[in-house]
């Protein structure tokens, strides 16, 4: 949640010409679990110079594979992709840790213990400890109950869609082999039971975990029972015996907003577009959009940042909106009919989405 501040406040004290962040939490974390980048992301990595850092700790498996409950195959495409488009996977915090380092470097400061509660177009951040922070600008990235948004009106749309999910981390070290799908990203499918369980090594140590379903199915109830995904899923058993009872619950999301900003305010990532995870570009899209509005605000003059912000808006709305749907359409076909074959996992309008570049 950065703010610059233009001027000090009788509440909150500035920051000039840098960057606060206001964590809600004791200490900065990240979610535990995994996460994909397509080559978008490692583009933004490479630019802020946080690639090597992430690149060291990630997994660039050498294929992508789609298998029923029993393991036999039903689909698969070798990565990298046509022209090197690159996927690669890692857990959140490397990436967090990365990022954050960057940060540091850079002079941005953190406060922690900060819970921000809303924005006003004016440049102010408001804290639940009623404090207001004014600033140049003001960016709410407070995820997909943004109260940054809410406070400012700009949402236009929140829906929920009735898949539910849990994502985790256990240690690659319970695969029954270290070769072929052991090391492969693969979705598994119960198409009797419409479960899914997608397997994703990260490192060299953790595999990240989903595990999906309706979301009245009763394997979602916690505590998780083990045994339930084990026969779902019986090539999975190694590594499905042994899950966390209560790991985080989710469900598949969308936000649109009316707009991006308003003032000097704006929203980013999961505030403001959040979509479906079907093709893992939530993070990629973030990122982009993330480095186009730094560079949008560092080109104009206080007076005129209102203005950078609709230019950004403008340039990077349609090929985020056009991302939000290739995760809609995916999600309408997540589940594949028994015996169906899934070598064609990615649409092009996906492809097109991993390729975006940040704008010069």
């Amino acid at each position: 949640m950065p703010d610059s501040p233009a001027s000090p406040s009788p509440q909150g004290s500035p920051v000039r010409g840098g960057v606060r962040v206001h964590e809600r939490g004791p200490h900065l974390r990240a979610f535990g679990a995994g996460i994909f980048l397509w080559e978008n992301g490692l583009t933004v990595l490479r630019e802020l110079g946080a690639a090597d850092a992430v690149l060291a700790d990630s997994h660039e498996a050498p294929g992508w594979q789609e298998r029923d409950a029993d393991g036999t195959q039903i689909g698969s495409r070798p990565l990298p992709l046509p022209n090197g488009l690159r996927m690669v996977t890692l857990t959140r915090q490397t990436l967090y840790s990365a990022l954050l380092e960057q940060a540091k470097a850079s002079g941005v400061q953190v406060r922690t213990r900060s819970r921000v509660v809303a924005a006003g177009p004016e440049g102010v951040l408001r804290t639940a400890d009623g404090r207001a922070w004014p600033a140049d600008l003001v960016v709410g990235a407070d995820g997909i109950r943004s109260a940054v948004r809410e406070s400012l009106g700009l949402t236009a749309e929140h829906g929920t869609f009735p898949i539910g999910l849990y994502r985790f981390l256990v240690p690659l070290d319970r695969a029954p082999g270290e070769h072929g799908p052991w090391r492969d990203y693969v979705n598994y499918w119960n198409t009797r039971l419409a479960r899914r369980v997608l397997y994703v090594p990260c490192n060299s140590r953790d595999l990240y975990l989903l595990l999906s379903a309706e979301h009245t199915d009763p394997a979602l109830r916690t505590p998780l029972d083990a045994d339930v995904w084990c026969e779902s899923f019986p090539v999975l058993r190694s590594v499905l015996a042994d899950l966390p009872p209560r790991p985080r619950f989710d469900r598949y999301e969308i936000v649109r907003l009316r707009r991006w900003s308003t003032g000097r305010a704006a929203v980013l990532g999961d505030a403001a577009h959040a979509m479906p995870p079907t093709i893992g570009q939530g993070a990629g899209t973030a990122m982009i959009n993330a480095l186009n509005l730094a560079r949008a605000v560092a080109a104009a003059a206080p007076g005129d940042i209102p203005a950078a912000l609709h230019g950004w808006e403008t340039a990077g709305r349609p090929v985020t909106e056009q991302t939000q749907q290739e995760s809609l359409d995916a999600l309408r076909g997540l589940f594949p009919r028994a015996g169906e074959r899934r070598d064609e996992v990615w649409t092009e309008g996906t492809l097109n989405a991993a390729r975006n570049v940040p704008t010069p």
